[in-house]
């Protein structure tokens, strides 16, 4: 951004009455997500009419295609999403007299999320102050706060983070001190995309006589518990050879030695991260719950012969083996992000979504989990006046209150619930499972604390028998607890 200045106030603009859904609370965590409602329903921004005069504003980010279409698309194309994106850009430009630019980093669908972060280093060491904003992984971002990479955004002018279309799970996990360094929700696709599910097969389930996973979870049913004896009730020795091996039928697959366990973090309701009195990070682990955590779920892995594990592959690409097999009908159940919905699944019209399960019955609701590489935004911490950092908070607020009312809608009701899912129950579903996320502040500042829950990874990928036996190895952070 080069020759910034600040535009008068002359009206104020954006109203309406919100039709969110009731948020819902964790320990470290809530969100909340818009129901869909008619754009002229939705809350809008407080933003006062601005023009900028033509300002360009540059957006460092990712260059994985699983992203880079969710900030700055070049043109319309006829698919739901992209023109999304398209209309939400041309509403902000001409509102607010910019433009936006892209500057991605790292080759073409690089999986590096540092590339940014290690840009952005540059960028301040050299004084040269050449981009706006900073788009990045949540667990880069979170886990690089202390070295003085961003502003903080609690006092920057235009920019109100307690709007429903910024996450609110992600503002609790992140404030910390009375500073708040990142920002999400509506804002970026992958919010959504990155949500972890559990996708059956329908036909499959109704063949077998079982009831449907929807019905499961209305009862307060769906737990580990029951998707082991589901798991081994569907599995099939295709081959006769009387052992568990490829080529059978499958009543679960998933992910065992790395983010195919993240999601039982939220699932499970396991806090790693609370606050102190005074706002900052406290270790929070219950070694008991997670001990029992730990104990199930390598029960489920190891000692199913209806579960095919699957292996962890560089850039998370199993998740698209396991999608692919899924939509290869080779398996009745698995964990996945709703970003394969747009993926290996499309053309698949015989699955439903639930959230993940419980660890127990005692547990009351269905936790969902997001996968800790989903977007965040950032203020580099360059030298901005405050007319320029006005600015930046008026881009922020209109980005993400239009695209609570453009991209949201595309993406939610046309896509997912539309275009890409049939199931008028997994539509209800969805709600419930974007209404319950649960963002871990322990995940996302994984590097920040001696990262427990690859702890968790290890202890299902090594069979360890009991968390509590290895207590040493999941208190290995408790020292070293970010403050900021």
């Amino acid at each position: 951004m080069v020759n910034k200045f600040a535009a008068c106030a002359e009206t104020q603009d954006g109203s309406g009455e919100t039709t969110l859904a009731p948020e819902t609370q964790a320990p470290s965590a809530a969100t909340t997500v818009a129901e869909t409602e008619p754009e002229e329903t939705l809350v809008g921004d407080d933003v006062p009419e601005l023009d900028f005069k033509g300002e360009e504003i540059v957006i460092l980010g990712r260059n994985r295609d699983w992203v880079a279409d969710e900030i700055i698309v070049s043109d319309e194309n006829g698919t739901i999403v992209n023109d999304a994106v398209y209309k939400r850009n041309s509403l902000v430009t001409d509102r607010l007299g910019i433009e936006l630019t892209f500057q991605g980093v790292g080759a073409t669908n690089s999986t590096d999320n540092y590339a940014v972060r290690d840009a952005l280093r540059k960028f301040i060491d050299s004084g040269a102050e050449d981009v706006d904003l900073v788009s990045n992984a949540a667990y880069v971002a979170a886990s690089t706060q202390a070295e003085g990479l961003y502003r903080n955004l609690t006092d920057v002018e235009n920019l109100d983070l307690s709007k429903p279309y910024w996450s609110q799970g992600l503002n609790t996990a992140m404030e910390v001190g009375g500073a708040q360094y990142l920002c999400s929700g509506a804002i970026f696709l992958s919010y959504y995309r990155f949500i972890f599910a559990t996708f059956f097969n329908v036909d499959m389930f109704n063949n077998a006589g079982i009831e449907l996973l929807y019905d499961t979870v209305e009862k307060g049913e769906w737990t580990l518990e029951r998707q082991f004896t589901l798991a081994e009730q569907l599995y099939k020795d295709n081959n006769g050879n009387g052992e568990t091996d490829e080529g059978d039928f499958f009543g679960f697959m998933g992910n065992h030695d790395m983010i195919g366990v993240d999601g039982y973090w939220a699932s499970f309701e396991l806090p790693i991260l609370t606050k102190d009195e005074e706002g900052y990070y406290k270790y929070a682990l219950d070694l008991e719950r997670t001990g029992k955590a730990v104990e199930l779920i390598n029960d489920f892995f190891w000692n199913n012969r209806g579960v095919m594990r699957v292996n962890y592959k560089s850039g998370d690409t199993e998740q698209d083996d396991i999608a692919q097999s899924f939509a290869n009908e080779e398996a009745a159940m698995v964990t996945l992000r709703l970003y394969e919905c747009e993926n290996d699944l499309v053309g698949m019209s015989n699955y439903g979504i639930v959230p993940l399960p419980k660890l127990d019955g005692n547990q009351e609701i269905n936790r969902s989990a997001i996968h800790d590489s989903f977007s965040v935004y950032s203020l580099p911490n360059f030298s901005f006046t405050d007319d320029e950092l006005s600015m930046l908070g008026a881009v922020l607020e209109v980005m993400a209150s239009q695209s609570f009312k453009t991209i949201t809608p595309a993406y939610y009701e046309q896509a997912l619930k539309g275009r890409y899912v049939n199931d008028p129950q997994s539509v209800a579903m969805l709600d419930d499972i974007t209404q319950n996320v649960w963002i871990e502040a322990g995940i996302l500042n994984c590097n920040a604390i001696e990262a427990p829950h690859k702890t968790f990874r290890d202890a299902i990928k090594n069979k360890y028998p009991n968390a509590k036996k290895y207590r040493h190895l999941f208190d290995a952070g408790i020292f070293a607890i970010l403050k900021l």
